[in-house]
């Protein structure tokens, strides 16, 4: 693998400047480059979302099945 030189430069010194050697410094920066590569939220980890539930009080309106009865109620039978 050929290195370019201003990517050398560069490593060099990330490297120098955590004192990592060349080695762990390659690994590192392909890890967290692979990472980036795939993305957000491709990792199972980082798929894990959780909403904690909030009572937020009783119902606006009544539970309606029908959107023309919802619009109805809630705008007046003109809805239309």
């Amino acid at each position: 693998m050929t290195i370019e030189d201003s990517i050398a430069v560069r490593i060099e010194g990330l490297r120098a400047e955590r004192h990592m050697t060349f080695k762990e410094a390659i690994n590192q920066i392909l890890n967290l480059g692979l990472d980036a590569w795939d993305g957000p939220g491709d990792r199972a980890e980082e798929r894990s979302v959780w909403t904690t539930p909030m009572d937020l009080g009783g119902q606006v309106l009544p539970y309606q099945a029908n959107t023309a009865e919802m619009l109805a109620l809630a705008e007046g039978e003109d809805y239309k």
